[in-house]
C-alpha cells in the first residue's frame, strides 16, 4: 500500500501484552539512510585512523552495535523497545568512549557519560511510560493514530522525554559530560 507505514511484529512478553514491533514509515527510512551513511562514513574513517591499532575489529564490532541500536531507536513501534535501544545506544557509547581503557581519562570520561546517559534513560523511560499509560497503549502507530487529549499527564511525559533526550545529547545545561567523552577514537 502507497503510503502505508510497513510495521513487522512479533510476541515478545505475552503475558504483559507486549510486541517486538518496527515500523518503517517515511521519516524512519529518512533517518535509517542517515544512520547508514554515517555509519559508513565512520568505518571508512576508521579504517585509516585505527589502520595500526590490533583492537580495530573490536572498534568495528561496537560501531556496528551503536549502530544497529540507532535503527532500532529509529525505527521501533513500541515505545519500551525503543527505549531498550536508547539504552544500547548508551551502553555503546561508553564502550567506545573507553575504548582506550589503559587511559585513566577515557576510562573517566566513559563513566561520566554512562551515569548521565543512564540517568537520562531513567527520565525518558519515566516518560514513555506515562505516555503509555495516558494513551492505553506503548504502540507508537496506536499513539500516533489515537484522538487527542489535553491531558495534564502529556505535560509530564513531554518534559521527561526531553529532559532525557536533552541530557542523553548533551544540550545546555546538559553538557558537562561531553569534553571527557572525547577521549573515544575521533
Amino acid at each position: 500500500m502507497a503510503g502505508q507505514p510497513l510495521v513487522e511484529t512479533y510476541p515478545w512478553a505475552a503475558d504483559l501484552g507486549l510486541e517486538l514491533s518496527l515500523r518503517l514509515d517515511g521519516l524512519a527510512l529518512f533517518f535509517g539512510l542517515i544512520i547508514a551513511g554515517i555509519g559508513a562514513a565512520v568505518a571508512l574513517y576508521t579504517a585509516y585512523y585505527l589502520e595500526d591499532d590490533a583492537r580495530q575489529g573490536y572498534f568495528y564490532t561496537l560501531l556496528y552495535l551503536f549502530m544497529a541500536s540507532m535503527l532500532g531507536l529509529v525505527w521501533a513501534d513500541n515505545l519500551l523497545l525503543l527505549f531498550i535501544f536508547w539504552e544500547g545506544t548508551s551502553f555503546t557509547s561508553y564502550l567506545m568512549v573507553g575504548y582506550y581503557y589503559e587511559d585513566d581519562a577515557a576510562q573517566e570520561g566513559a563513566r561520566r557519560a554512562l551515569l548521565v546517559t543512564g540517568m537520562s534513560g531513567l527520565a525518558m523511560l519515566a516518560g514513555l511510560v506515562l505516555l503509555g499509560q495516558a494513551v492505553g497503549s506503548y504502540s507508537v502507530s496506536q499513539i500516533i493514530a489515537a484522538p487527542r487529549a489535553d491531558l495534564p499527564i502529556y505535560e509530564a511525559a513531554l518534559i521527561l522525554i526531553l529532559l532525557g533526550s536533552f541530557a542523553k545529547s548533551a544540550q545546555f545545561p546538559f553538557h558537562f559530560w561531553l569534553p571527557g567523552a572525547m577521549a573515544a577514537p575521533t
